[in-house]
């Protein structure tokens, strides 16, 4: 696990107590050298239960608003349990555009 993607998903952890966290590195499917640029995260957390999607978003890009200058993409998918028991997974993230 890279130093990013185990201090996003610790930092999540602290934030949301979330029922489940999960921080993938996706950077290999991208072109360039950067190692740690592209970032898929999943999190289930009853801290969402009141939040709109887009402020679930805004909680996230807040809480990683320094670490989001180095970082090129992160896709953000968070559920609610009820929402996460009905879906049960996360959508696969688009293809590069540059290695298509």
């Amino acid at each position: 696990m890279s130093s990013m993607q185990s201090h996003l998903e610790s930092q999540l952890e602290l934030a949301l107590n979330p029922e489940l966290c999960e921080v993938i590195n996706e950077s290999s499917q991208h072109s360039g050298p950067a190692t740690e640029s592209h970032f898929k995260i999943v999190v289930v957390s009853s801290d969402f239960d009141e939040m709109k999607l887009i402020d679930r978003h805004r909680f996230i890009n807040k809480l990683f608003s320094d670490e989001l200058k180095y970082i090129h993409a992160m896709a953000m998918h968070t559920y609610t349990p009820k929402e996460w028991e009905k879906r049960q997974a996360a959508p696969d993230s688009p293809k590069c555009s540059s290695q298509s």
